[in-house]
């Protein structure tokens, strides 16, 4: 059991910086959308996680919901209180997820980890976008393909195989129901589980 939330909770982080605006002077984006959107996703070259993940930004709330049905459960990233959960409805459980305050952190200061460098053009989804190259201070780092008006559309962490990449893009106002936390009890990510890290 351990080991497949671990598997799961991994996938799932991996569909976190899902959504992003590029700052104007295009030396920094900054992951922030500006208005309500939601992405299709589809991971290709990993075969953990078949089928869609589905991504969805509150923008008045600055909240984050990823499902992905390869997971045990919705993830929720609340920005402003830097806290990021994993709802499971069938246990009727909330898991807290400790990786929180550097999630906060990439969404709103990716240059604090490292530097960024603009790249070149390319189109996904029927959509334009700009590949930014985040090289972190911990050796980590990635490229992530972002529309003008802040829609990530592709990202790929450096060394790994796997891509994430854009099929659909809606863009309209989100239900704020689906955002708010279910009234079920919660828990800490058990200990054993705690050195697993956001990818890219």
């Amino acid at each position: 059991m351990k080991r497949r939330l671990a598997t799961a909770l991994t996938s799932s982080l991996l569909a976190l910086p899902l959504l992003a605006a590029p700052a104007l002077a295009q030396q920094s984006p900054t992951l922030l959308p500006t208005r309500d959107v939601s992405v299709t996703f589809r991971l290709t070259g990993s075969d953990r996680m078949p089928g869609d993940i589905n991504a969805a930004w509150l923008s008045s709330q600055r909240v984050l919901r990823v499902d992905n049905a390869s997971a045990p459960g919705w993830l929720m990233v609340e920005q402003p209180s830097q806290r990021a959960f994993m709802v499971m409805e069938g246990q009727r459980l909330v898991m807290r997820l400790p990786q929180a305050p550097e999630i906060a952190m990439l969404l709103d200061r990716p240059e604090s980890q490292g530097r960024v460098t603009r790249l070149g053009r390319r189109t996904i989804a029927g959509m334009g976008c700009t590949d930014w190259h985040i090289e972190r201070r911990d050796g980590k780092g990635g490229t992530a393909c972002l529309t003008q008006d802040g829609v990530l559309l592709r990202a790929q962490q450096t060394g790994r195989q796997e891509v994430l990449e854009a099929t659909r893009v809606s863009y309209g106002p989100q239900d704020p129901g689906r955002f708010r936390l279910p009234g079920y009890p919660q828990l800490q990510l058990p200990a054993s589980l705690r050195g697993l890290r956001l990818p890219g």
